[in-house]
């Protein structure tokens, strides 16, 4: 029996539950995602289970063709159709059980009313369509579909001038599917302007899930793409530090050219501001101007602001300026939504940049604002001229780079000066199939002119230096059989001879060099030291063997690195400028063994370097980033950073962080972050929040506790949610980021 009425129930079901989902989809011109091609899945999002289709096609003739069970004309010249009545017109076509009027005047169409066009649907009970353009059309008991944004609408009444905007009475407007409406804008009236691009609203709930969420007595919202001035929606959030916090931008939509977003904030525990942000876009680029102000309560006024310009009038020629500056000395404010931060020195420059093939020309004028008078202010370049030139044939290569910098020490309490910088490199490429050879030379000078405020003194030094170097490889290939595949393996034996002589560098001062963290691939580097001012002696050979594994579509799999510096000299020259040439700052015979492993695979990638001390049988460094994807939707990223006895402590590290993200079921998902420093021996970052998203709405709700920035202990709940086709509300944490910045929120999921 029990068998019986499971069968009964299945044809129940398939006498009311499918018919309905199948009017649904019809009423929507909607097309379920399994009967769409397969060019048109692709273009869906995991989320969407459909799309509107739309099969109405214009005709080819230019008159109206009446078409009805019965056509009859009054006396009053008044045609009544009746029984499957439809009028075909070469832009539209209108259909109803039954229709009657005047030609080119009016038509009146009432019982299951249809009115279409090329990316259009109305259907009613009734309506009063004009022809002639003097009256409203109406319609009652409407729905409204634009096929090209989806936005729809119901309605008890509906009706468009003769400009096509569209009045709705106690409807709503959604960009949902029809069978997940996840929000939509309830109003006693809207309107929907598709001339401008934007809908206005009267007395306006926001249902998400059907439940209330927002109350606007007015309400002005894109319906396009296009930019629209008005209300944005507003960011809220809630930390135990901050109390309540709250912003509300404005957008204003100034000209075709420029716009601008004013964007008030609130925070309870600290006071109020507001921020501004002026975009301009000329033929040749685009200007920014921004500004965060914010009232503190305590700690009073506190002001950002920023101008950037980038501006190319040719392929030759470009030219661009930053100017950031605080005001308020060493404040920061509390509230701030742009794109200024927090910084020890604000950049005020500009550049003029001129190029013309492999031959490139810049001019850079830098300046810092430096609001803690207890920093020490980094030198200013007044200014840098850089120009570079590239040549290279079968057997030869040669780069020049010429560089002016005119350093000024706005402290003057140390040195600066003018230094002239010239690195040229030749080398000759011997390659084929299996293996290279290229011998080449350095050549560096340099030549300053110091000014020393210590001793009020000026003085000049150059130095030139020339280095020599060796580089070669063997490449083996074997196949492997991987299933029915065929892989292909590489082995690269590599060899690296640097010689560069030692030269006394006592009265060469320091103004940008710096010493690069040693990994594998920065030990075939033919130099030391990066910028201009260091020349670091070595002689060196550097051994180095490469495996790789591709694919049968000769993809990269895997691979494998390790190598190793032997030092045929002593080092005598240090970063800091330390050239005793009696006294070695480094006597070690090699370095430590360098090793690197990555993956790209389509469940899992992965990346590695190891430094290992063998002399010592310790690690130096460890440098791990993972991304798995064990199953479908489940992403897990490790990483992992150890660095210690580095020549600054502060360059030390010991941290480890996981971020994972869960699905739940096809909509819900979970994410959770945790960070842990193990010199501090404390959490500096630990989130936990859930995830929902369908095809027209993204929700993010999370937990998170954090250390910040004056490695204070905050904490805070924050609610975020996008509307797609509307906007985005709520708030997210902006001195932490999680997985789900870069893979939930930010769209790598869904759309």
């Amino acid at each position: 029996m029990a068998k019986h009425l499971r069968t009964y129930a299945l044809f129940f079901q398939s006498l009311f539950i499918l018919p309905l989902a199948h009017a649904q989809e019809n009423q929507w011109d909607w097309v379920p995602r399994e009967s769409l091609t397969t060019e048109q899945q692709a273009s869906l999002s995991r989320y969407c289970q459909g799309s509107y289709i739309s099969s109405w096609q214009a005709t080819n003739s230019l008159n109206t063709n009446l078409a009805a069970d019965l056509i009859v004309r009054d006396q009053h010249g008044i045609i009544h159709l009746q029984g499957a009545a439809e009028i075909i017109q070469p832009q539209s076509t209108l259909s109803a059980d039954e229709i009657e009027g005047v030609p080119n005047e009016y038509y009146k169409a009432t019982g299951n009313v249809t009115l279409r066009n090329a990316n259009q649907l109305i259907r009613s009970s009734s309506s009063y369509i004009s022809e002639n353009g003097n009256n409203t059309t109406e319609f009652t008991d409407a729905s409204f579909l634009s096929h090209d944004t989806g936005a729809r609408v119901e309605a008890k009444s509906l009706s468009n001038n003769q400009d096509g905007v569209i009045f709705i009475e106690e409807g709503f407007f959604t960009t949902c599917e029809p069978n997940s409406e996840s929000w939509k804008l309830y109003g006693s009236s809207i309107e929907l302007d598709p001339n401008s691009g934007f809908g206005t609203a009267k007395h306006v709930q926001l249902r998400i899930a059907d439940i209330p969420i927002f109350y606007f007595p007015w309400l002005r919202f894109p319906i396009d793409d296009r930019r629209q001035s008005g209300f944005l929606f507003p960011s809220f959030g809630y930390s135990n530090t901050d109390g309540l916090s709250f912003s509300a931008p404005f957008y204003w939509n100034i000209a075709p050219s420029l716009d601008a977003t004013i964007t008030p904030n609130y925070i309870q525990n600290e006071g109020e501001g507001v921020d501004l942000e002026i975009r301009h876009l000329s033929s040749y680029g685009e200007t920014t101007y921004e500004q965060s102000t914010f009232e503190n309560d305590n700690e009073g006024t506190q002001t950002l602001r920023k101008l950037t310009s980038d501006q190319r009038f040719n392929s030759y020629f470009s030219t661009g300026m930053t100017l950031e500056d605080n005001p308020t000395k060493d404040l920061y404010p509390e509230a701030n939504t742009t794109s200024i931060g927090e910084e020890d020195h604000y950049e005020r420059s500009a550049y003029i940049r001129l190029d013309n093939g492999n031959f490139l020309n810049k001019v850079t004028y830098l300046t810092y604002q430096t609001p803690d008078d207890s920093e020490d202010k980094p030198f200013d370049w007044l200014p840098r001229i850089t120009s570079s030139y590239g040549f290279g044939t079968t057997y030869l290569d040669y780069d020049i780079e010429v560089q002016y910098t005119d350093f000024y020490d706005p402290d003057e309490d140390n040195f600066d000066g003018e230094r002239v910088a010239i690195n040229q490199d030749i080398s000759i490429d011997f390659s084929n199939s299996w293996g290279s050879i290229s011998p080449g030379v350095l050549a560096q000078y340099r030549d300053y002119n110091k000014h020393d405020y210590t001793t009020d003194s000026d003085s000049s030094e150059s130095i030139g230096h020339v280095s020599s170097y060796l580089d070669t490889s063997i490449s083996f290939e074997r196949h492997l059989d991987v299933g029915d595949n065929q892989w292909r393996q590489t082995l690269t034996p590599r060899l690296n001879y640097l010689n560069a002589p030692f030269e006394d560098q006592d009265n060469i001062e320091d103004f940008d060099a710096s010493d690069p963290t040693l990994t594998y691939s920065q030990a075939f580097s033919h130099k030391r030291f990066s910028g201009n001012d260091r020349i670091g002696d070595t002689e060196q050979i550097t051994l180095g063997l490469e495996s790789r594994i591709y694919d049968q579509s000769n993809n990269e799999k895997w691979a494998f690195k390790a190598g190793q510096i032997f030092y045929l000299e002593d080092r005598y020259v240090d970063i800091d400028g330390d050239t005793d040439e009696n006294t070695a700052i480094d006597d070690s015979e090699h370095s430590d063994l360098l090793t690197s492993v990555s993956y790209s695979g389509d469940r899992y990638s992965l990346t590695n370097n190891l430094n290992y001390d063998l002399d010592k049988d310790e690690v130096n460094l460890v440098q791990f980033i993972a991304d798995l994807e064990p199953i479908d939707d489940t992403k897990i990223n490790l990483s992992y950073l150890y660095s210690l006895n580095n020549t600054d402590s502060d360059d030390d590290a010991n941290q480890a962080s996981i971020g994972t993200v869960f699905p739940l079921n096809q909509n819900w998902s979970m994410y959770t972050q945790y960070t842990y420093d193990f010199l501090e021996d404390e959490a500096t970052k630990q989130i936990t929040g859930l995830g929902y998203e369908n095809c027209c709405l993204k929700v993010s709700l999370s937990y998170q506790d954090w250390i910040d920035d004056d490695n204070e202990s905050d904490r805070g709940v924050f609610l975020q949610f996008t509307l797609r086709g509307l906007s985005t509300a709520g708030s997210t944490n902006d001195d932490t980021s999680s997985i789900a910045d870069t893979y939930w929120n930010q769209g790598k999921v869904g759309y």
